[in-house]
């Protein structure tokens, strides 16, 4: 393996800059409720994005609730306006055995009752294969550049597209408890200003969260670089 492989794999969190960055940003912005501005051009590590947030975020060194107790309590509080489940609702309960409410339509939920960010969501068996339809019009479209018989195939860009867009997502195996940790680390502001650590290490904590949600990689560490390029290379 190429030493240039081994840094890519070990040392970033491999994002290419195809707009893989901005959704970063914007998911970082939106759970500390800040804007980077111009200061995002000079974050090169994840330790840059969290001396950053450290001059836009507020901190206390008071200990304070526990944002992730906080965003259970409230899913369980619309969890049984919605189900007639009779069982306690614990966080290891999975929510596929709790309500037949969507993803989609559980985060619009939490949204309207508690002002909470919508989370992304997690592509059903539709979904998933509505991106494999927009994927093979796609690629049958740069295809259809030598073959010109395939110009039809274009017509499953907007099908797979539609498809996806449709989707309601799916719970899988996720659980309650799942549920609130990341709808704890998608709205740190809103738990803060309700009474939640704001200490410095909780700040951390959530941004390596976003990170590896976001990037699927772990561990982050403050020398965890952004893009898959070395520093003055390609």
């Amino acid at each position: 393996m190429a030493r240039s492989e081994v840094m890519t794999k070990a040392d970033t969190v491999g994002l290419v800059g195809d707009g893989d960055d901005i959704d970063l940003l914007e998911a970082i912005e939106s759970s500390f409720q800040v804007e980077f501005g111009e200061a995002a051009a000079k974050c090169f590590t994840v330790g840059d994005l969290y001396e950053t947030l450290l001059g836009l975020v507020p901190t206390s060194s008071v200990p304070c609730l526990c944002a992730t107790s906080m965003a259970f309590y409230r899913i369980r509080s619309t969890l049984c306006r919605v189900t007639d489940h009779d069982a306690p609702i614990k966080p290891s309960t999975r929510l596929s055995d709790l309500t037949t409410l969507s993803p989609k339509r559980l985060n619009a939920r939490l949204e309207q009752e508690h002002g909470l960010a919508r989370l992304p969501l997690r592509l059903s068996v539709q979904g998933g294969l509505g991106l494999a339809v927009l994927l093979s019009g796609v690629v049958g479209g740069v295809m259809a550049v030598a073959l010109p018989l395939l110009w039809p195939i274009l017509l499953l860009i907007p099908i797979g597209f539609a498809m996806v867009r449709l989707d309601e997502g799916a719970h899988r195996d996720t659980t309650v408890g799942d549920l609130a940790r990341d709808v704890a680390r998608r709205n740190f502001s809103h738990f803060a200003s309700g009474g939640a650590d704001t200490h410095p290490a909780a700040l951390w904590h959530t941004l390596c969260e976003l990170v590896s949600e976001e990037t699927g990689t772990t561990p982050v560490t403050a020398q965890t670089r952004l893009f898959a390029w070395p520093p003055g290379g390609t």
